[in-house]
């Protein structure tokens, strides 16, 4: 039986994995992941249980704003790039 912290770091691993062949730093820490672009922007990707849809994990934003079901892996790739790019409009 997978335990909840196996389930989680096998979903962060897998989003680790395509964000660093797309060229992101990333550092795992924890439950969560900190992703780098290359001019120093910053986001953070949570894995978490999500109480609303019967307790299955979830991809989530700092905070726990829901991005997508850890299962879906590119979704949550393209979310982190729209953070991304938020990130870039926020700064003058």
């Amino acid at each position: 039986m997978i335990t909840t912290a196996e389930e989680r770091s096998r979903a962060l691993n897998t989003l680790a994995a395509v964000l660093r062949g797309q060229g992101y730093r990333v550092l795992m820490t924890g439950y969560h992941l900190i992703i780098t672009d290359q001019d120093g922007r910053k986001a953070e990707v949570w894995a978490q249980r999500r109480a609303s849809d019967n307790g299955r994990l979830w991809f989530t934003r700092a905070g726990g704003a829901p991005i997508c079901e850890a299962t879906q892996t590119m979704n949550a790739v393209v979310a982190v790039k729209g953070m991304l790019a938020a990130e870039a409009g926020s700064t003058p």
